[in-house]
């Protein structure tokens, strides 16, 4: 599979790509910050296979990316990525030519899933609290939205402060950080780091 990322949070993007060439061998996946930069570099990656646009892009639309990037290069599957999870904008998403909709709250495991089927020429539609990968084997995975969180703190940030930069209540992130300590086993958030290292997640 050869993916794209088109996503303005830095951490994020790379946190993303490593975590799912960790998880599964034989993944090419590259991010960028910018639509025009992931515009540019389809043209010279033939073989890309799905490009993931956040829905929230500084200075740009994720659902006019999509149609953009359908334009330029109709033969790329395209999946609208967002923090954002209710089934309107599944449809808005479905609408601008995405073959799928991705919630940040999907477990990684649950996010391969999902862009296997799209790449193998299906499509991913499923409502919020549904999990593609039902029935699979793999081990606890972090979330998307939870992904970002472990990066903001492997950056030294506190939990207001990562409110603040993901525009979540405080309370909110207190409820992610608990599930990553579950998820990894960890006893507090030192050795969230350290399992999360070990882990290939930061």
């Amino acid at each position: 599979m050869n993916l794209l990322l088109i996503d303005d949070h830095p951490m994020f993007g790379v946190g993303f790509v490593h975590a799912l060439t960790h998880l599964q061998t034989g993944i090419a996946a590259r991010s960028v910050l910018h639509l025009e930069q992931g515009l540019d570099l389809a043209r010279s990656w033939p073989a890309l296979d799905v490009v993931l646009i956040d829905y929230r892009l500084a200075g740009d639309d994720g659902l006019a990316g999509l149609r953009r990037f359908g334009a330029q290069h109709p033969l790329v599957a395209r999946v609208l990525i967002s923090g954002q999870e209710d089934l309107a904008l599944m449809a808005q998403a479905r609408a601008a030519g995405a073959a799928g909709f991705l919630g940040k709250s999907l477990p990684i495991a649950d996010i391969l899933a999902a862009l296997e089927k799209v790449v193998a020429g299906g499509e991913h539609f499923q409502p919020p609290g549904t999990s593609p990968a039902a029935g699979r084997t793999a081990g606890q995975s972090p979330t998307a939205r939870q992904l970002e969180v472990l990066l903001l703190i492997a950056r030294g940030q506190q939990n207001k402060q990562i409110a603040h930069e993901l525009g979540i209540a405080e309370r909110t992130v207190k409820l992610h950080v608990t599930a990553l300590l579950d998820a990894l086993g960890a006893r507090n958030r030192t050795h969230l780091l350290v399992l999360a290292r070990e882990s290939g997640l930061v």
